[in-house]
């Protein structure tokens, strides 16, 4: 039998929380994520600015705080908690209630068609005080934190692991967005290429212990600040769609450590509607992301 190692300072709750089982978050957003999400997972949301990666994210974690039942009807949402890191200053709380309002009024809909046709006394039928008070419980289960430095991200990990420890129900982490303070560390750096890094190193070993150790899943959205410069001698290759649209610029830690890249692009079509594409290492697609969820074109 193997031995689980348990330091002398890891109270039983805080070996639980590590060890034990999370609320099931693998159906969440099935259109982007087609092979689901498990823990330990890292995800990096690529693009340039106003390509839709907060709103993305603001999706996601509606998809994520619903509840899976309410009053035996199943809301589809994971009834998990998550914490979003805000270092670009761009999440709304406002935005994502109307997301929410909006999921809870599409479901009540289509299952007043569905039961209405099928069985007259099973409607779901929610009052506004109801909705209210899905809404509150949903935002309950999310814990946003601004960040304004690398170093103040970094003091911020370190400080989650009590809050992770005592909360088994937290599977998430969204940090909006890890590329926010590249410039400032690169001019505090100075020419040193290893001292422009390492806060960043620093940040992704604690983001690595925090994943791994307690099967955590990591969505962070980096945006588009170079253009790949392609050589003379691939231009007549084939390199991949994710190799021509993504260009690294942190460091090769966070390279490294990033397993699944969605790049997101912003287009408008023949009937000027605004659709998003995202190309992954395995497939591609084109979608709408509306208010009541994301849907393919």
């Amino acid at each position: 039998m193997e031995k689980v190692k348990m330091s002398c300072s890891e109270t039983g709750a805080q070996l639980l929380a590590r060890l034990g089982s999370r609320p099931d978050i693998s159906k969440v957003e099935p259109i982007l994520f087609p092979m689901g999400l498990k823990g330990k997972d890292v995800l990096e949301l690529y693009g340039s600015e106003g390509c839709g990666k907060t709103e993305m994210l603001l999706h996601i974690a509606c998809s994520l705080i619903l509840p899976k039942t309410w009053r035996g009807w199943n809301f589809g949402g994971c009834g998990a908690s998550l914490i979003f890191i805000d270092t670009d200053y761009k999440f709304s709380i406002l935005r994502l209630v109307t997301l929410l309002e909006k999921r809870i009024t599409h479901f009540v809909e289509h299952n007043q068609q569905v039961t209405l046709s099928e069985n007259s006394e099973a409607t779901f039928n929610p009052t506004s005080r109801d909705i209210e008070v899905v809404i509150k419980e949903s935002l309950e289960r999310l814990n946003v934190l601004q960040c304004k430095s690398s170093l103040q991200l970094l003091a911020t990990l370190h400080s989650l692991e009590a809050r992770i420890s005592t909360n088994p129900d937290i599977c998430v982490i969204m940090i909006d967005s890890i590329s926010a303070f590249y410039w400032l560390d690169r001019c505090t750096g100075g020419e040193s290429v290893t001292a422009q890094e390492t806060v960043m190193n620093l940040i992704v070993d604690i983001l690595s212990h925090l994943v791994n150790d307690y099967n955590l899943v990591l969505l962070a959205t980096k945006s588009a600040y170079f253009k790949r410069k392609v050589k003379e001698s691939e231009k007549g290759d084939c390199i991949g769609i994710l190799d021509m649209d993504h260009s690294e610029f942190l460091s090769r830690n966070w390279s490294r450590f990033v397993k699944h890249r969605l790049i997101l692009k912003k287009d408008v079509n023949s009937s000027n509607a605004v659709q998003f594409s995202v190309n992954s290492s395995s497939w591609q697609k084109k979608f709408i992301v509306a208010e009541n969820g994301i849907s393919i074109v």
